[in-house]
């Protein structure tokens, strides 16, 4: 029988494998190298590369869109509030899983056939969980823009770019971040709230946890 620890030693492996060579320039063995596997061991795990990749991506989406979701839900029916929670959570997500994060935006276009198509819904679903927001913000007036679509890449593309260049030794800290990435997004949507209203919303409490804790450097 696989072990979860036996797949989350792999899928860290893989990750950091991953993130530091590129799918292309990473093999299956540097994978089993990185987790003190043999070949053979890591074969009755994932048997290529693609499927390693795959689980990691797939899990990775799920586990986003699973804890998003409930950080939401922890807040009232009022889109700035969602919003704020929204972007927040996302931003965190990304700074606190800048590997993953590298992985999944740099690799999971090498994924191939049912792969592939699995995760191109995965990262739709990523997506509608903000998209609803803003729609919701547009028809009650209280965003005032035009494009949800568009208003909704335009602020994944703001936190997505952390793992570019987001390390936790460098000098803006997470709180920092999430509070002038909140008043970005909240701008593009045509609000620019005072002080103490951005205050209170970086106030909202957001209990899930940002770190994908099934593969972080802690566990063994």
């Amino acid at each position: 029988m696989r072990s979860a620890n036996g797949r989350n030693n792999i899928l860290r492996s893989a990750r950091d494998t991953f993130a530091a060579k590129g799918f292309d320039g990473a093999s299956i063995r540097d994978i089993a190298q990185a987790a003190g596997l043999s070949l053979s061991a890591l074969y009755y795990y994932f048997p290529s590369k693609q499927e390693a990749l795959y689980e990691l991506v797939h899990t990775a989406y799920t586990w986003y869109s699973e804890h998003s979701r409930a950080a939401i839900a922890e807040v009232g029916d009022d889109p700035t509030e969602q919003l704020t929670v929204a972007v927040r959570y996302l931003a965190r997500y990304r700074m606190e899983n800048v590997s993953v994060s590298t992985v999944l935006l740099r690799d999971t276009e090498r994924l191939t056939g049912d792969n592939a198509a699995r995760v191109k819904e995965l990262q739709r679903e990523a997506r509608v969980i903000m998209g609803d927001i803003v729609q919701s913000g547009i028809d009650d007036g209280t965003f005032r823009v035009d494009s949800a679509p568009l208003v909704t890449r335009a602020i994944h593309s703001i936190c997505n770019s952390l793992s570019l260049w987001y390390r936790p030794t460098g000098d803006l800290t997470p709180d920092v971040i999430e509070r002038d990435f909140t008043q970005y997004s909240l701008r593009i949507l045509g609000l620019d709230p005072s002080s103490e209203e951005l205050d209170r919303l970086m106030a909202l409490p957001i209990s899930q946890a940002g770190m994908l804790d099934f593969i972080s450097d802690d566990k063994a």
